[in-house]
C-alpha cells in the first residue's frame, strides 16, 4: 500500500499551508509537506527516516505518546493536543497538532498523520499574559457564570492566605462576610447580561477568620461564560476613611457643643445673678425669723435655691468647665459615698456589684464632681433596666499608650480606669455619637434633663480623662471613665467645712458689683458680720473709691463682668495702684478660664455664684488672714 494513491492527493499533501508529517507506527517520519518544513527550518531529506521526537520537546513528548496510545489503542480516532518543537535554530515552535490514523487493509494501524497550525504567536501572547496574571500586585481572577474561581493569581493568598485550590475549590459567595451578600448578589444580576461594574466594595474573609476590604472591577464575557475581576485591597483605605469620619464627627460635636455651651454659659451667668441674692437673703430673714413655721418656709427656699444653682453649676460644668478643689483622691473612698447616695434610689430587681482590686492607684480630683460623675452613671444604668438586671463597678491601674487613648491631645501614661456596666437594654447605635451631647436624652418628658452625661463629659475631661463607650443592643451598656493616675502618692483627706460662720473684726470692704439687689445683700451680710463696707455699681468707680480710702480698705470683693469697666480691668488698675490689696473675685460665670484669668491679674481668692452667706464669709475672712 502507498501513502497516496493519486497525484491531486499529492498535490494538495505538498502545497497545502498548514506543516503535514506522516509518521509509521514507530514515530519515524515518512514524509513531510513544504509548509512543515519552513515550520522547523529543516528541508524534507533532512526531515524523513528520524524519528518525530527529535524534533519535539522533551517536556512536551508524554503528552504526544499519550495521544498516541489512545489513537493506536483505538480509544479515539482523532485527537489534538498543543505541543512545542525545536526549530533549526533552537527556537521553540508551538503548534496545535491534529492526529489521525491510517489504516491498513487488516485494520491495523498504518500511519499516523499530523497537521499542525503554528500558534506560536498565540501561546507568547498567553505566557505574557499569564506572567502579567502571575506578578500583578492587583488581585485578577476569572470566574464562571455559576459564582466558582476558574483561576486566580498569587496575589489572592498574599492578601487572604488562601491557597488557589482553596479559593476555587467552594463557591466564591462562601468567602463574602455575611452581611454584604445580598449586594453581591444584586450585583450578579446587572454583570451576567453584559454590563462591566467598578467599585464594588465587599468583605472577604481570611484564612485567620478575619476579613478585609475588597474593590472590584468586572468584566463578563457572555460568549465565554466568564466573568474577569481585577481587584485591590481598599482595607487601609477603609480604616483611614472611618477615622476620617470619626474626627470630622468629634470635630463637629465638639463644635456643636461650644456653640450650646456658649449660651448655656449665658444664660447661667443669668440665672447665678437671679439667685444670688436669694442665698443670700435667707441668712438675713433667718435671722430675724420668730417663728418655726417662718424658718421652715425659709429652709424650703434655701433648698429649692441651692437645688438650682446645682442644676445651673451642671450646665456651666458643661459649657466651660467649673474647676473646683482638687485633692488626691482614693476611688474605695468616693464610691463609698455614691454608694451611700445610690442606695435608696435603686429598685429591688436591680443589683449593684463592685470590683475593686486592692492598691488601686490614687488620682487628682474634685471629689464632688468625681461623685457626680459616678452618680450619673450608675442611675442611667438603673434606668436602663426597667424590669430589672445587674449593675458592676469595677476598676484598674492601667500603663496607656497613645494608641490607646481615644482624644489625641492627651499623654500617655498611667491611668485608673473605672467601668460602669449594666445588662439594660442598650443604646442604639444611631445614638452612640449624641450621647454626650447637652439635652440630648431618650426619656421621656421629665424622666430627664438631658445633661447628666454632657456634665460628666466635661468633668472627665477637665481632670485630663476619657470616655469610652461600648454598647449592644438587648444586651447591655459598658461605660468606661479613664482618669490620669498616681501611682505613688497617698489619698488625702477632703478639708471639713467651717462649722461656725467667721465674723469680722471692723475692717474695711470695697464691694463692686453692678447688679443692685447682690450689692446691696452683700453690704447687709458683710455688716451683719462685723465689717465696715463700702460700694460700687462698676468697676471705674470702684477704682476710683479705692484710691480715695486705700489706706482703710483691707479686702476688695468684685464681680468680674460689668459694664464700663469690668472686674479683670478693675483688679489690674486695683493692683498698679497697691500691689498687697487682698482682693476677692466673684462671677455668675464661673468657668475655668475665667478663675485662672482673675487669680492670673491678682485675685487672690474666688467665689462662684451663687454662694450662701457661709461660703461668703469663709472666703472674705480667709483672705483678709492671708491663708490659702
Amino acid at each position: 500500500m502507498t501513502v497516496s494513491s493519486s497525484d491531486a492527493l499529492r498535490q494538495t499533501f505538498r502545497d497545502v499551508a498548514i506543516g503535514m508529517v506522516i509518521t509509521d507506527a514507530d514515530g519515524q517520519i515518512v514524509q513531510t509537506n513544504g509548509a512543515f518544513c519552513r515550520l522547523l527550518g529543516f528541508d524534507e531529506t533532512a526531515l524523513c527516516g528520524r524519528a518525530l521526537t527529535s524534533v519535539m520537546h522533551a517536556d512536551d513528548q508524554t503528552l504526544d505518546a499519550r495521544a498516541l496510545h489512545e489513537l493506536l489503542s483505538g480509544v479515539r480516532s482523532s485527537d489534538m493536543v498543543t505541543t512545542r518543537f525545536v526549530h533549526a535554530d533552537g527556537r521553540e515552535i508551538w503548534g496545535d497538532v491534529h492526529l489521525s490514523v491510517i489504516r491498513g487493509d487488516d485494520g491495523a494501524p498504518a500511519y499516523i498523520v499530523r497537521m499542525t497550525e503554528d500558534v506560536t504567536a498565540r501561546q507568547r501572547a498567553l505566557d505574557e499574559r499569564d506572567r502579567f496574571f502571575d506578578l500583578s500586585l492587583d488581585m485578577l481572577s476569572i470566574a464562571n457564570y455559576d459564582g466558582w474561581f476558574t483561576h486566580v493569581n498569587p496575589a489572592w493568598t498574599r492578601c487572604l492566605g488562601w491557597t488557589a485550590e482553596e479559593l476555587t475549590s467552594r463557591p466564591l459567595i462562601e468567602f463574602v462576610h455575611p452581611d454584604d451578600r445580598d449586594k453581591v448578589f444584586a450585583d450578579r444580576k446587572k454583570i451576567f447580561p453584559g454590563q462591566s461594574m467598578r467599585d464594588i466594595e465587599n468583605r472577604y474573609r481570611c484564612k485567620d477568620g478575619s476579613y478585609r476590604w475588597l474593590s472590584w472591577s468586572v468584566h463578563p464575557q457572555v460568549d465565554t461564560r466568564q466573568v474577569i475581576g481585577v481587584v485591590r485591597d481598599i482595607t487601609e483605605k477603609k480604616r483611614h476613611e472611618a477615622e476620617r469620619r470619626q474626627l470630622e464627627a468629634r470635630v463637629a460635636r465638639a463644635q456643636r457643643m461650644e456653640g450650646i455651651g456658649t449660651l448655656a454659659g449665658g444664660i447661667a451667668h443669668d440665672l447665678n445673678n437671679v439667685l444670688a441674692p436669694i442665698m443670700l437673703s435667707i441668712e438675713v430673714l433667718k435671722a430675724e425669723a420668730g417663728f418655726d413655721a417662718q424658718r421652715e418656709v425659709l429652709d424650703t427656699i434655701e433648698a429649692s435655691a441651692r437645688r438650682g444653682a446645682d442644676m445651673v453649676r451642671q450646665v456651666l460644668s458643661y459649657a466651660r468647665g467649673v474647676e473646683g478643689l482638687r485633692v488626691v483622691l482614693s476611688l474605695p473612698a468616693v464610691l463609698r459615698d455614691v454608694l451611700r447616695l445610690v442606695s435608696d434610689r435603686l429598685t429591688a430587681n436591680v443589683e449593684l456589684h463592685t470590683s475593686l482590686p486592692e492598691h488601686l492607684w490614687t488620682f487628682v480630683g474634685d471629689s464632688t464632681q468625681i461623685q457626680q460623675v459616678l452618680l450619673n452613671l450608675l442611675l442611667n444604668a438603673k434606668d436602663a433596666m426597667p424590669e430589672g438586671g445587674t449593675i458592676t463597678i469595677s476598676a484598674r491601674n492601667v500603663e496607656l499608650h497613645a494608641a490607646d487613648i481615644s482624644e489625641p491631645e492627651l499623654s500617655a501614661g498611667p491611668y485608673l480606669q473605672i467601668e460602669v456596666r449594666d445588662t439594660g437594654h442598650g443604646i442604639a447605635p444611631e445614638h452612640l455619637d449624641k450621647i454626650f451631647d447637652p439635652f440630648f436624652t431618650t426619656k421621656g418628658i421629665g424622666e430627664g434633663s438631658g445633661l447628666g452625661l454632657s456634665t460628666s463629659h466635661a468633668i472627665v475631661r477637665s481632670h485630663g480623662g476619657f470616655f469610652q463607650v461600648e454598647s449592644t443592643p438587648g444586651i447591655g451598656t459598658t461605660f468606661r471613665v479613664s482618669l490620669p493616675a498616681s501611682t505613688t502618692t497617698p489619698a488625702a483627706l477632703a478639708p471639713d467645712p467651717a462649722a461656725t460662720m467667721p465674723q469680722g473684726a471692723d475692717e474695711c470692704i470695697l464691694v463692686i458689683d453692678d447688679e443692685d439687689s447682690i450689692r446691696r445683700l452683700l453690704q447687709t451680710t458683710l455688716r451683719r458680720a462685723g465689717y465696715r463696707v463700702l460700694a460700687a455699681s462698676n468697676g471705674s468707680e470702684g477704682v476710683v473709691q479705692f484710691t480715695a480710702h486705700r489706706s482703710d480698705i483691707a479686702l476688695v470683693l468684685t464681680d468680674l463682668m460689668m459694664p464700663v469697666m469690668d472686674g479683670i480691668a478693675a483688679i489690674r488698675a486695683i493692683r498698679a495702684i497697691d500691689a498687697t490689696v487682698r482682693i476677692v473675685a466673684m462671677s455668675g460665670l464661673a468657668t475655668t478660664e475665667r478663675r485662672h484669668a482673675a487669680l492670673r491679674e491678682g485675685a487672690t481668692h474666688f467665689l462662684a455664684k451663687p454662694f450662701s452667706a457661709d461660703s461668703l464669709l469663709t472666703t472674705v475672712r480667709t483672705a483678709i488672714l492671708g491663708t490659702p
